[in-house]
């Protein structure tokens, strides 16, 4: 009789497992991942694990307003660059690492020009004040200095846990960063397709 009931008690165990693994796998793919920056916005899609907001320091005076397009690369020239910040929320009290990538730039710019492209990133915790503005905390990581974008691997910017930092289900980080043209660049972007508006970032349960 006890063997017949250790055999069902396994047979629970082993399909409230499965279940577990199911729900997790569905809410790393429910997260949302890319898209059109103007249509991925501050809205939480279903099952999502972080709430995300893109923003572009217009004046380059610090003041970030909502990111309404495309990053347009179409007017810089060598030694510009712009300034953009996304707002993290998490909405779950479960510990997470976040990866950030970036699309490539098009096909039709020169090689040198496109090898001229770089950016340059640091991520923080920040605090969410009352009148909409954040205040930053401590620094997650920063890059040491201006990476180009040819040379990053399938696009991949970072990856990193964020578990260390978070303190309850609705933490805010942000990920402050820079696109724009090196000083020895050959030429202008001007008059180029240069359209950089698909960012990826993927929120995923970590252990």
């Amino acid at each position: 009789m006890k063997s017949k009931f250790q055999f069902y008690k396994n047979i629970i165990l082993v399909v409230a497992s499965a279940l577990t693994l199911i729900a997790v796998t569905f809410a790393w793919f429910s997260t949302p991942k890319n898209g059109n920056l103007g249509a991925f916005s501050s809205a939480v899609a279903p099952n999502a694990l972080v709430n995300v907001n893109f923003q572009q320091d217009v004046n380059g005076n610090g003041n970030y307003t909502p990111l309404s397009g495309d990053i347009e690369l179409d007017s810089v020239v060598a030694g510009q660059y712009y300034k953009y910040r996304i707002i993290l929320q998490t909405v779950t009290d479960s510990p997470l690492s976040i990866t950030m990538s970036i699309d490539d730039l098009p096909s039709n710019l020169p090689a040198d020009l496109k090898s001229s492209v770089n950016i340059k990133y640091v991520l923080k915790k920040v605090t969410a004040n009352p009148d909409g503005t954040y205040t930053d905390g401590t620094t997650i990581n920063a890059s040491s200095d201006y990476v180009n974008l040819s040379s990053l691997t399938d696009g991949y910017v970072f990856s990193l846990s964020l578990k260390n930092y978070q303190t309850s289900s609705s933490d805010c980080f942000a990920i402050y960063y820079e696109i724009g043209l090196s000083e020895n660049s050959p030429s202008t972007i001007e008059g180029k397709s240069a359209s950089l508006g698909s960012v990826s970032i993927i929120a995923q349960q970590t252990a």
